[in-house]
């Protein structure tokens, strides 16, 4: 069996997404760093609405491989930008015999890209898109049992979004935490390590271009 993340249609859109992140992000972040230092959260986020903080081909190869491994049908994603990440999970979840993605997204016009992409990758059908804060998205109308929760928002919200998913997410179920070594995780990390919270975790790291990324593998038991 061909996976579907190794069919040409989505390998092909993968290139063409992580080219255009690399060739645009860096005028859009520059952007962003230029705002002035009384600029709220919520000015900054709205600057970066033009850049993809997308994950790389080795981690989302290792959230393909993580949600096959679980037999994931219902994933939960803090932070869907413009679908890079959406695309590796959906594909899991396509390969699994089917489900569903919950991806939810504060920017709009950044779920419309992300729409697009999935369309463009055949697993749309796969992904339902919420828009707003995920405090807020994430409260109700969520399956039982949910077999992963994928964290790659904003990193201050990751312990906020973690209490609140934090009874639907299945025994076996895995927590994947991205951009962990970003200052002020310290708290949610060590929660996460900590055995009596009911959780085994890892840190890992995975190499894009000349440097790595910084994540976190945790189990719950």
């Amino acid at each position: 069996m061909t996976s579907t993340l190794a069919t040409h249609k989505v390998q092909n859109l993968l290139a063409k997404l992580y080219k255009d992140s690399a060739e645009n992000d860096p005028i859009n972040r520059q952007a962003a760093m230029a705002l002035p230092e009384t600029a709220t959260r919520d000015e900054f986020y709205t600057a970066m609405r033009g850049v993809y903080m997308a994950i790389g081909k080795e981690f989302g190869n290792l959230l393909y491989a993580t949600a096959r491994t679980a037999k994931a049908q219902k994933i939960v994603e803090f932070g869907t930008s413009f679908g890079v990440s959406t695309i590796y999970l959906a594909a899991a979840i396509k390969d699994n015999g089917g489900g569903k993605v919950i991806t939810t997204e504060y920017h709009a016009e950044k779920v419309e890209r992300a729409k697009a992409n999935l369309a463009e990758a055949g697993l749309l059908d796969f992904v339902e898109f919420r828009v707003g804060d995920a405090r807020t998205t994430l409260e109700q109308n969520l399956p039982q049992n949910v077999d992963m929760l994928f964290l790659d928002g904003p990193k201050g919200m990751y312990m906020d979004v973690l209490k609140l998913m934090e009874s639907q997410v299945r025994a076996g179920g895995v927590i994947a935490s991205d951009n962990t070594d970003h200052q002020g995780l310290e708290e949610f990390l060590g929660y996460l390590r900590n055995p009596e919270h009911g959780y085994i975790s890892a840190p890992i790291h995975t190499k894009r271009g000349e440097r790595y990324s910084a994540h976190e593998i945790t189990l719950k038991v």
